[in-house]
């Protein structure tokens, strides 16, 4: 078996069972590391967030991740907003990031949308378009997002924000997870989504262990993205040896995996 005896991180909170069996029938030793908590807002606040936004009339969209927009949907069918919010979108500009998410707008019913990459392909996309006293409605995905809300403020338009859930993190299964791949406890790395690349980045830069991180990752520990915006997150924080799917998808990163170490 390829990775028989090699501890391999498992760094999600979705779908980690699926992972573990992936490594465990390739002979690997998964460790699921959940040092970020996803918590769900009730519905009634996200409701009143919804509720608030589309009074606002806003003539942009974006949405982020196909979990949010899913709940966004359902609160709306729920509490009796989905034709006023289905009216906006029908008229205003509308712009989706991630194939979850595109999945979720093509289910409902729309069509009339455009996909980006990530926040900075939203922006670059908008950049040209006259935004003084417009309104963006964005569904956000657990953090903040301050390049954005700057881009949006100089050139006189508003942010919208609903919120689905947010980001807790761990800090103390944060720090001992740091601690483990320091050490070159694990063999492989695999992050699930890019904002677990941010915080762990956050954490170590705070703990001024940023270049040793970087350092672990490129030559002790590989790193495996589950699609090309994780790869980024972590292409841009100076991990270079980074292995990814062309597909964003769990199985086909775990096959990168696979192919690494049956090459040795």
């Amino acid at each position: 078996m390829s990775l028989k005896n090699k501890k391999v991180a498992i760094c999600g909170t979705r779908r980690v069972q699926e992972a573990v069996e992936g490594i465990e029938r390739l002979g690997g030793m998964p460790f699921v590391e959940n040092w970020v908590r996803m918590t769900f807002l009730t519905f009634e606040e996200v409701f009143e967030g919804l509720k608030n936004a589309i009074e606002e009339e806003p003539e942009l969209f974006y949405f982020t991740t196909g979990e949010g927009l899913k709940v966004l949907f359902e609160t709306a069918e729920k509490g009796k907003l989905f034709n006023e919010l289905s009216s906006f979108l029908e008229r205003g500009e509308v712009f989706v990031r991630g194939y979850k998410a595109r999945a979720e707008m093509i289910h409902h019913g729309f069509k009339n949308f455009r996909s980006v990459e990530n926040t900075e392909a939203l922006i670059k996309a908008i950049e040209d378009t006259p935004l003084a006293g417009k309104k963006l409605l964005v569904q956000m995905y657990g953090k903040e997002m301050p390049q954005l809300e700057e881009f949006l403020k100089e050139r006189s338009a508003r942010m919208l924000k609903i919120w689905v859930y947010r980001y807790e993190v761990l800090q103390e299964s944060l720090d001992a997870f740091i601690k483990r791949l320091l050490k070159g406890f694990y063999g492989a790395v695999l992050f699930t989504s890019a904002y677990q690349v941010e915080y762990l980045f956050e954490r170590a830069k705070e703990l001024n262990l940023s270049k040793k991180l970087c350092k672990a990752l490129n030559k002790n520990t590989i790193a495996i993205a589950v699609g090309q915006k994780t790869a980024r997150s972590l292409f841009e924080r100076g991990v270079l040896r980074v292995l990814y799917p062309e597909k964003e998808r769990l199985t086909l990163a775990i096959k990168e995996l696979e192919k690494i170490f049956s090459h040795g």
